[in-house]
């Protein structure tokens, strides 16, 4: 673990170890002391006031673009640390047409983000991935500045493509083929145009609270109340104080409600993570970056991460519109179903209707109509299925 407070001391380390920042200053001190500038300082007294001045603004240049070009080495040399996966074409992600040309006039950026059951970084590398625990739509609208975050049922009956090509529970997809697979599913079962995604093992949710010094929730009297109190989180009234490891009980408990609360609840984690982190300094938080980094895997390049980054300054992050899908929760589905030794599983009452749900969600279209696809989707799946 990288000591606290060392990564601004890199950065600085970085910067006056950096050859073209020297070069650049260097160039600079010889032009503005060699003694033929001196010269012509003596000779015109007059002209050599504004000569310094754009002699100094020149060293001014080349010191931001020092920095520039350091801090960008810098944040790509910790960005380098993450699991890097390649790149998905349109074609690669199964994305449909029909979908592209329905949503082309919008100015959002779909990406895939998968918590996993990973235990160790290493699994990641592993061929056969762990379940999804958590499978959420990252949706950056640069159009209204915000971000919609939307939770899939994990336990959802739809369709794997090739190469596994069956049906399953939703959250299946990651295991049987990993995180590309996983954005084949959604694109196919949902109409979406994803291309990009971020995989974290989900026990780095526990590391990452530990990172923010925790976070305080506020609970009624209850089950739920006294299962965090007994995985030993500290109260005062109705706030509860969880550090990592009761924080990621309290996301992925179960037995309390069900499976639509827990996604609640992992919604809710993410939010106070970010409201801690919204109050940390600059160096504070590239220390917790670099922690964290080792334990993604994502196929966004560098570049892609920064700019992202750089927009969302512009976006309203005290307000993050959250939606579920299906959005009536238990009420949604047709039937809980047994399929290859797996339960349970829900088929849903209308595939078609959880499409139109999800565009609404993300686009505000209202106007969607399903890809074929999905009409070819529902039909199959109540012949397979239905009653």
């Amino acid at each position: 673990m990288a000591a606290r407070g060392t990564l601004g001391k890199g950065f600085i380390g970085m910067l006056f170890t950096n050859p073209f920042f020297n070069v650049w200053v260097g160039e600079a001190y010889l032009f503005l002391f060699s003694n033929k500038g001196c010269d012509k300082l003596k000779r015109k007294k007059q002209r050599n006031k504004t000569k310094t001045l754009l002699l100094i603004a020149g060293v001014l240049i080349a010191l931001i673009l020092g920095l520039i070009l350091s801090g960008n080495l810098y944040i790509d040399s910790l960005l380098n640390k993450t699991i890097r996966s390649r790149k998905l074409t349109d074609e690669d992600a199964m994305i449909n047409q029909e979908v592209l040309d329905q949503v082309k006039n919008h100015h959002i950026v779909n990406i895939a983000l998968f918590g996993a059951d990973n235990k160790e970084i290493a699994q990641w590398n592993n061929y056969e991935m762990e379940r999804s625990d958590a499978t959420k739509i990252i949706s950056l609208d640069f159009d209204a500045k915000k971000i919609k975050i939307t939770s899939l049922q994990r336990d959802t009956l739809i369709w794997i493509p090739e190469p596994y090509n069956d049906y399953d529970k939703l959250n299946h997809a990651h295991w049987r083929g990993g995180p590309e697979l996983a954005v084949k599913m959604l694109n196919y079962n949902f109409d979406l145009d994803i291309t990009q995604y971020v995989g974290f093992s989900f026990e780095a949710l526990e590391t990452l609270v530990d990172l923010v010094d925790g976070i305080d929730i506020t609970l009624p009297d209850g089950l739920l109340a006294q299962r965090v109190i007994d995985a030993g989180a500290t109260r005062d009234g109705n706030v509860f104080h969880l550090k990592g490891k009761q924080a990621l009980d309290y996301c992925r408990v179960r037995s309390t409600d069900d499976d639509f609360h827990r996604m609640d609840r992992q919604n809710e984690v993410i939010l106070k993570i970010i409201e801690k982190l919204s109050k940390k300094n600059l160096i504070e938080l590239m220390d917790i970056v670099n922690e964290m980094l080792p334990y993604i895997e994502t196929n966004l390049t560098n570049n892609e991460i920064k700019n992202y980054v750089s927009s969302l300054l512009s976006f309203d992050l005290k307000h993050l519109d959250q939606f579920q899908i299906p959005s009536k929760g238990m009420d949604s589905i047709e039937m809980v179903i047994e399929y290859n030794g797996f339960s349970p599983i829900y088929m849903m009452e209308n595939y078609e209707e959880l499409a139109k749900e999800l565009h609404w969600n993300i686009y505000e279209d209202k106007d969607y109509q399903p890809s074929s696809t999905i009409v070819q989707l529902e039909q199959n799946i109540q012949r397979e299925f239905g009653s």
